[in-house]
């Protein structure tokens, strides 16, 4: 999970499996890691009967009474992950306090902008599908009136990019082209630009005429592309021709197996 955890309580049997972060949990001491350093992305539907039963799978049955009491209740977010953080003291006060304040003002959000921070944390976490699930939900749902223009652009322009690095650049750039039609960032314009590019691959049209933006656009991508060649991907990519060139097929096969390995899972992460 990114850092070593001292862990003082049982270790569950079964793990509980958060299948939109593709993680495993095994611990009360990762649940609260997990919970702390994604308290955008869980909602009131985290706190359901599989964790209930996870926690008294640990020996911890009075966090889960109290968990399943506070429900009973209707229990805020915010009260019931200060429950878990309390009881396990993986935290010290002055950090659950933090996290505190951040779930009430989370609280004070309506939905829409709820979604949407949840949707940018999967976004970051490099959890495109769920990123593109949830900000699907802003986008399908009731024009909210209260919400700017900038909010909506933004949610499109963040389904851009979630698109295109799916490698999906023709509906990533139909998502920038709305985003710069409703907040008219040259960003948007920028990125739309370049999706469309992408997206007509060899099949695009250079014009004589094309203005300063498009030639500018044209060489950044050019440049990066070339900037590629001295990638890690691309060089180990190099690496395995030269297995074959020397003759070892067998590690030419087993280094061609590993990396579409690391592809699947990529793309596995990707879809979450």
């Amino acid at each position: 999970m990114g850092k070593m955890i001292l862990c003082r309580t049982k270790e569950a049997k079964k793990p509980l499996v958060v299948r939109e972060m593709g993680i495993r949990i095994y611990t009360l001491e990762e649940l609260c890691y997990f919970i702390y350093n994604n308290v955008y992305v869980i909602s009131d539907d985290f706190f359901d009967s599989k964790l209930i039963e996870f926690i008294k799978d640990t020996g911890e049955s009075e966090l889960s009474d109290r968990i399943t009491e506070q429900k009973s209740r209707g229990a805020s977010l915010a009260q019931l992950v200060v429950t878990v953080l309390k009881y396990v003291d993986y935290y010290t006060v002055e950090e659950i306090e933090k996290l505190q304040d951040i779930l009430e003002m989370l609280g004070t959000q309506n939905v829409y902008e709820r979604l949407k921070a949840r949707a940018d944390a999967f976004l970051e976490n490099k959890r495109y599908y769920s990123a593109i699930r949830n900000y699907s939900a802003i986008i399908e749902g009731k024009h909210d009136t209260s919400l700017s223009g900038l909010f909506y652009a933004k949610v499109y322009h963040n389904m851009g990019v979630a698109h295109a690095r799916m490698f999906l650049y023709r509906q990533a750039a139909s998502y920038f082209d709305k985003a710069y039609k409703i907040g008219q960032h040259e960003e948007s314009k920028k990125c739309f630009m370049a999706a469309s590019r992408l997206a007509a691959g060899s099949q695009i049209i250079e014009l004589d005429d094309a203005d300063e933006e498009e030639y500018v656009l044209k060489r950044e991508i050019e440049t990066l592309m070339d900037n590629a060649r001295y990638s890690d991907g691309y060089r180990k990519i190099q690496d395995i021709e030269k297995i074959k060139d020397e003759g070892d097929i067998d590690g030419y096969y087993r280094a061609v197996s590993d990396i579409l390995d690391e592809w699947k899972q990529q793309y596995i992460r990707y879809k979450s």
